[in-house]
């Protein structure tokens, strides 16, 4: 059993609607919460956060690593929710079709409002570890609430409008859209992806289990287990039983299907009006104040538009003063999309040393 350390506890809180309190219910999120004695209320609050198709538990194996390594979890107090969406956290979608609910600016506002809930009395700053999805909550949250985050790692994306850049023919006849596809699919205005992901309750479970497993690097590919499916195999991936199982599981849920596509909706429209309006795609709004760690798979590049680089991409978006950017490709050989699980040891490695340095 995939175990958190001892002092990550459950909590569970009730938090006003982000955009309209007074017309949709309140929000319920989920988390992980560890407030070890030795934890002073001057430091910061760790806040890892994950992204598509999974929960909190993404990042159990780099928690693991950290605990028996490190003495971080020692001096820190550490929040690992579910995304509003996701998981056991619950948030009414926008009745009114603009996607506002689940766009990262209102789930940034969510996070911010779960620590304060946690930790009501300090209103303390935060700093962000984050991957996939919870990256671009995380990347927008540093540039609304640059009083409150302190410290921004992103894992394994590129800005939102990079991504949708890559998806042209001059990139090697599609190849990025046909890699990418999902985002076009998840994507699709209501309620043609609905349907045919809740199409049976079995559908929309291993369409996560497909989409892990697709995405996972070879050196975790299974070359004996295989992702069986009427239209063909899929190697699946050789990560413990329970994590996968409470990634692909919760889509068996209709509340968290819709709110990951919202998400996706969001990431299409409004997400990019509120980038567009930073001045994306090269604007000096792009950049957070906060020192950035920026960690991406060989994967990422490969599926780099023509005279995209990866690594400037990341400089460009990080504080202007020498050496509070850090930019780089991880090195474990074979790894895939899913770091926090791939590389536990490289991202906690990276992740603590920055900690150290920084706060």
């Amino acid at each position: 059993m995939s175990q958190f350390p001892p002092s990550f506890k459950p909590v569970e809180h009730s938090i006003p609607h982000s955009c309209a309190p007074d017309d949709l219910p309140p929000s319920s999120l989920f988390a992980l919460a560890s407030s070890p004695p030795s934890s002073g209320s001057d430091k910061p609050v760790l806040v890892l956060l994950h992204g598509y198709p999974q929960t909190h538990t993404l990042w159990q194996p780099v928690s693991a690593w950290l605990d028996a390594n490190t003495d971080i979890f020692a001096r820190y107090r550490v929040l690992v929710p579910d995304l509003p969406g996701y998981g056991k956290s619950r948030k009414a979608v926008s009745p009114d079709g603009s996607h506002e609910a689940n766009s990262k600016r209102e789930m940034g506002k969510d996070i911010l409002a779960l620590v304060d809930a946690v930790w009501p009395a300090d209103r303390p700053k935060v700093v962000l570890v984050a991957h996939d999805r919870g990256a671009r909550v995380a990347y927008r949250l540093a540039k609304d609430s640059p009083d409150r985050v302190v410290g921004l790692n992103v894992q394994d994306i590129v800005p939102t409008a990079e991504q949708f850049k890559r998806f042209t023919y001059d990139h090697h006849r599609h190849l990025a859209t046909f890699g990418y596809y999902h985002w076009i699919f998840l994507a699709t205005p209501a309620p043609m992806a609905e349907m045919l992901l809740l199409s049976t309750p079995d559908i929309a479970p291993q369409y996560a289990r497909y989409s892990i497993s697709s995405w996972t690097g070879p050196a975790f590919r299974s070359s004996t287990h295989k992702l069986s499916t009427p239209y063909g195999d899929v190697a699946s991936p050789n990560y413990a039983v329970d994590l996968m199982d409470s990634w692909c599981h919760q889509y068996r849920d209709p509340d968290v299907v819709r709110g990951s596509l919202e998400d996706y909706r969001a990431g299409a429209t409004i997400d990019l009006d509120h980038d567009e309006a930073d001045g994306e795609p090269d604007g000096e709004g792009l950049r957070v104040k906060c020192p950035l760690l920026a960690l991406w798979c060989a994967g990422l590049e490969r599926a780099a538009a023509p005279g995209e680089d990866v690594k400037r991409t990341w400089e460009a978006r990080g504080p202007r003063e020498e050496g509070r950017t850090r930019a780089k490709r991880v090195d474990t050989e074979g790894v895939g999309h899913f770091l926090p699980v791939e590389a536990p040891e490289e991202v906690g490695k990276e992740v603590s040393e920055w900690i150290e340095r920084f706060f």
